[in-house]
């Protein structure tokens, strides 16, 4: 099992290419691409780092950008912000291609918009439509605020059997929703691409840091995809604390 790193994981303190520099200087391979804002959206910027990746040996899993900057607005009612909206989704799944993610990772609409089922499905299958155009799958992350909050949301996806749509697992967003770890993936399983691992509330992990739990669950689904360890960077002192809880993370990992 491959145990990767999120550049998020060194924001905002560093830029997104000084992250990854600091990601393969660690030793890690994998990794997955978190862009920021939309400047880092544009194809000049992408190509570079795509360039710069590839000279620093990564391998570029999932492609994640700043979903509350575009990823609503394909839900409103309002055309005019669909349409912008899409102009960004097409730049940031672009982004992911020229990269060679296996996944863009996204959160969909505000969990305060309660959309019908009918609704929230037809969004995520053309959003999921315009990521196979592209040869990338589309990965619903659990999101305490968004549309993916709860275990049953994955459930009931599951049952429409949409094209293309595939899953992030998030430990800190599972936390904060008050689901256990096992409900997600149980509810993921079949369609579980992505996960991502912090301590607590976006916390580095640590030697002692207990995933047991989280382990059993992803073995019980069979799963043996990347892990990614994602701690929110406000929460991360430095690079070398970051490279120490890499490590921790893949010995509990073997």
């Amino acid at each position: 099992m491959q145990i990767a790193i999120s550049s998020a994981s060194l924001y905002p303190q560093q830029p997104t290419e000084a992250a990854l520099v600091n990601i393969a200087a660690m030793g890690c391979r994998a990794v997955e691409v978190f862009l920021q804002t939309r400047s880092e959206y544009k194809y000049a910027y992408v190509a570079k780092l795509a360039r710069l990746c590839r000279s620093l040996g990564l391998s570029v899993h999932s492609l994640h950008a700043a979903a509350a900057q575009y990823e609503p607005m394909l839900f409103y009612k309002y055309r005019r912000q669909n349409l912008d909206g899409g102009e960004i989704l097409k730049e940031v799944q672009q982004a992911a291609a020229l990269l060679g993610a296996e996944c863009h990772v996204f959160h969909g609409p505000l969990k305060a918009e309660n959309l019908a089922y009918s609704q929230l499905s037809q969004g995520l299958c053309q959003v999921a439509e315009a990521a196979a155009t592209w040869g990338i799958k589309l990965a619903l992350e659990n999101v305490s605020w968004c549309a993916g909050w709860s275990p049953a949301v994955f459930t009931a996806l599951n049952h429409l059997n949409l094209a293309n749509l595939y899953y992030t697992f998030d430990s800190k967003q599972a936390m904060r929703s008050g689901f256990a770890d096992k409900e997600y993936i149980e509810a993921m399983a079949g369609r579980l691409i992505n996960v991502h691992v912090s301590k607590d509330n976006g916390e580095l992990p640590a030697e002692n840091t207990d995933f047991s739990g989280l382990a059993a669950a992803l073995a019980a689904v069979n799963y043996t995809g990347p892990i990614v360890l994602e701690a929110y960077g406000s929460k991360v002192p430095g690079a070398s604390l970051l490279a120490k809880s890499w490590q921790a993370l893949k010995n509990k990992f073997k």
